[in-house]
């Protein structure tokens, strides 16, 4: 794709117009999030050129993908180092890294007084999205919370994952003073598929968090010491819960949620045995609330 785009005239300009409608045409989608849509692509190691990913949707990350409206949503991030952070500054942030199938957080974020926060634009929607979007979050992790920055980490649903993912692959001992997880995927679904993609948008990433390529991804044990928290919900959808054991809230089971170290049926987000660091907040019961209700709770339980 990348090579017909020697002019902004011409094919490829005729290109970007096809591709701004077809944007328009999803924009009623409940998953949609940024340029390229669900199955957007990235900038990681695309730097310059066509954003990378198996997606057709006209995603760019070169110096003039801004001007044009065309960036991809790690853009910034990934090509210029711009995270909404000063390194070294003295900063106080709230990192807010957003789930399955998503381009960021895309909600309403935090509010707590002498902090900042920031929508971390981690792309989780093609077939690499975990290395990809867990790439994306170090750049974040280093410019915000390193030397004389501290920084909290709230996450949700594929999120956890990419957290865990992190952890598991770095030594840099971060400024973070925990992670809360909101209806955490670390442990997978027993959806992933194309049931899971139809529920959350038709992105590929979906078809990789099964339970047993999540569990097997990365040393869930190691968070860099770091105490992870997290909080799940019960009340399922009809149409997917039967297919979850235990408790769950229509997309992950508790086992899930509650950083379980297997895919045993709970009910209670306290099950042990947990992997290590990881534990459950304010309630083992959970709350009455879906998946996509359980994506702001952490927020309000802390009254930001």
């Amino acid at each position: 794709m990348g090579s017909i785009r020697t002019t902004r005239f011409g094919f490829a300009s005729g290109f970007r117009i096809i591709a701004l409608l077809g944007l328009l045409a999803l924009a009623a989608g409940p998953a949609q999030a940024g340029v390229g849509g669900d199955d957007a692509g990235t900038c990681v190691g695309a730097c310059g050129g066509y954003g990378a990913g198996n997606n057709d949707n006209g995603c760019y990350c070169d110096s003039a993908c801004a001007g044009y409206g065309d960036c991809c949503a790690d853009y910034q991030p990934v090509c210029n180092g711009n995270t909404g952070c000063t390194a070294n500054s003295g900063g106080r942030y709230v990192l807010h890294l957003g789930g399955m199938c998503s381009q960021g957080w895309n909600d309403a974020l935090a509010s707590k007084a002498g902090y900042t926060s920031i929508d971390v634009k981690a792309v989780q929607t093609n077939h690499s999205g975990l290395s990809d979007s867990s790439h994306t979050l170090n750049v974040y992790l280093d410019q915000c919370c390193t030397g004389s920055n501290l920084c909290y980490v709230l996450n949700y649903s594929g999120g956890d994952a990419v957290m865990g993912h992190r952890f598991a692959n770095d030594s840099t001992n971060w400024n973070i003073h925990w992670v809360g997880t909101s209806a955490g995927a670390g442990g997978g679904s027993e959806l992933s598929g194309n049931f899971l993609a139809d529920i959350f948008g038709p992105c590929d990433y979906a078809g990789h968090l099964g339970t047993s390529e999540v569990r097997n991804a990365y040393n869930h044990n190691d968070t860099n010491g770091e105490t992870v928290y997290h909080i799940g919900g019960y009340d399922g959808w009809w149409y997917s819960s039967w297919l979850l054991p235990g408790e769950d809230d229509g997309a992950v089971a508790y086992h899930s949620a509650g950083a379980v170290t297997s895919t045993t049926s709970t009910s209670s987000m306290c099950k042990t045995p947990k992997w290590t660091n990881h534990v459950a907040a304010w309630t083992c019961t959970g709350y009455n609330l879906d998946h996509y209700e359980m994506k702001s709770k952490f927020i309000s339980n802390m009254g930001w």
